[in-house]
């Protein structure tokens, strides 16, 4: 997976990178009109994520680097957040792995490293 796609409520969408090459952030989604968001490899989606009232985008890229530089590893969590009617917050990720893996968990805030992203 390299890229990602924001799709609009209306069919306007925003990728990651323009025509010119020049890259949209994660800041530039419109998260208020936000409908689906894609991974995609090449022009090939691999994952989708339909949004819903009420839900909030979650996306995430981890990246394991040697003591060199050198890219070991990624995993894209991608996601929503919302609030019930307490206001109690809920987090569901799918942690995408390199190999088409997919894990669906919370926000994995106990910093605990799961053993499918050191492989």
């Amino acid at each position: 997976m390299s890229t990602w796609k924001a799709n609009y409520v209306g069919g306007e969408s925003l990728n990651q990178y323009n025509e010119d090459g020049s890259e949209n952030r994660y800041k530039d989604i419109d998260r208020t009109k936000l409908f689906s968001f894609e991974l995609l490899n090449g022009d090939k989606r691999v994952y989708v994520l339909l949004l819903h009232e009420g839900q909030r985008l979650i996306f995430r890229r981890r990246n394991w680097i040697n003591l060199n530089g050198k890219l070991l590893k990624q995993v894209y969590l991608v996601g929503y957040q919302f609030n019930d009617s307490t206001g109690k917050n809920y987090q569901v990720i799918n942690y995408i792995h390199e190999d088409g893996l997919v894990e669906l968990d919370n926000d994995r805030n106990d910093l605990v490293i799961h053993p499918d992203e050191i492989k």
